[in-house]
């Protein structure tokens, strides 16, 4: 039962070995060959004693008023996270469905296309859209929008298809990363017998990708699943900042933006800080990211008659994005007013 628990396996720890090795040997260069040095200089700058407080301040509210704080209205940060929240994750669903579904047909037509005239549309495309940075493209495409078709309702959260655009222009990237995968995925099937042997059946081209290939692919294609998520999630805070759309990311980077006190507007705010709306709203975002690659894990094995390995897999996830919260909660808990 312990052998089938473990978490860590030899691979893992010489990763974490190699990571070790190589903070080190940054501690050494930028210590100027003392490594105590480094280490002494990053703990002035990030002292854990006022970490410590900060975190230990978080659980005595949570303990003794069951929230981690109020904005300076007297909301609950809670009731902040309930009503912005839901608006970000019909983006976010909206986006996601459209990266997966989109880009299983781009990844498609890449792979059909891929000796032909066509294939400029194809992986040509998909390879320049990909080069491109992802803000670049949503901010190239704002601008088209609000040029040349003005009709559309571009900001704004009122109306119930508000999100709809910010769904599209967030799931561009994730969708021509997927697409890229897909392709991938097929063309190393190349070649393969069983292929040849649908093929010489006299089976169509396309009944053999998608009953055929796709279904001999699916499982390397769902290890991707939680990148996706990822690159959707981090579009998300781009999409909402510039669309103005007031969603959970938005309102989390107007909280920050409220802690330079050097802005005068943001002055009636410097004994509210919402420090802990930051906390709850990053916590969402790393459930989220965390229940998707689980789904991924489970859907992964879901045809194997051997599932044992399930419950470790599942486990490893958590452990690494418990590791990532903590790592997180840790930086933020250095976010101060002022600062």
């Amino acid at each position: 039962m312990l052998k089938r628990l473990r978490v860590f396996s030899g691979r893992d720890l010489v990763s974490i070995l190699y990571f070790v090795l190589v903070v080190l040997g940054i501690a050494y260069f930028l210590g100027n060959g003392d490594v105590s040095t480094f280490f002494s200089r990053l703990k002035m700058l990030f002292p854990v004693s006022d970490s410590w407080e900060t975190i230990k301040h978080f659980t005595s509210n949570f303990q003794t008023e069951g929230s981690l704080g109020a904005t300076k209205n007297k909301e609950p940060f809670e009731e902040i996270v309930l009503e912005y929240f839901p608006r970000s994750l019909s983006v976010i669903v909206t986006a996601f469905l459209l990266a997966i579904a989109l880009g299983i047909g781009k990844g498609i037509f890449d792979y059909r296309n891929r000796y032909t005239s066509l294939n400029f549309l194809g992986t040509g495309v998909t390879s320049f859209l990909n080069s491109l940075p992802d803000f670049f493209m949503i901010i190239s495409l704002q601008w088209i929008i609000l040029i040349y078709f003005r009709f559309i309702d571009f900001f704004g959260h009122d109306q119930w298809f508000n999100f709809i655009l910010p769904g599209i222009l967030v799931s561009l990237y994730p969708m021509m990363y997927f697409a890229r995968i897909i392709f991938t995925a097929l063309s190393a099937e190349d070649g393969e017998m069983y292929i040849q042997y649908a093929r010489a059946k006299g089976l169509t081209r396309r009944f053999v990708i998608y009953k055929h290939i796709l279904k001999k692919c699916f499982r390397s294609i769902l290890q991707h699943v939680g990148v996706v998520m990822t690159y959707v999630v981090s579009n998300l805070f781009i999409v909402e900042w510039l669309m103005e759309y007031k969603g959970a990311a938005w309102r989390m980077m107007v909280s920050i933006k409220r802690l330079d006190l050097n802005i005068p507007e943001n002055q009636p705010y410097a004994d509210f800080p919402e420090t802990g709306l930051i906390v709850e709203i990053s916590f969402c975002f790393v459930v989220l990211l965390l229940i998707t690659q689980v789904v991924s894990v489970i859907w992964q094995n879901k045809y194997e008659i051997e599932k044992r390995n399930m419950l470790t897999k599942i486990t490893k996830v958590i452990f690494q994005y418990a590791f990532v919260w903590l790592f997180v909660f840790y930086i933020i808990s250095y976010v101060k007013p002022g600062h």
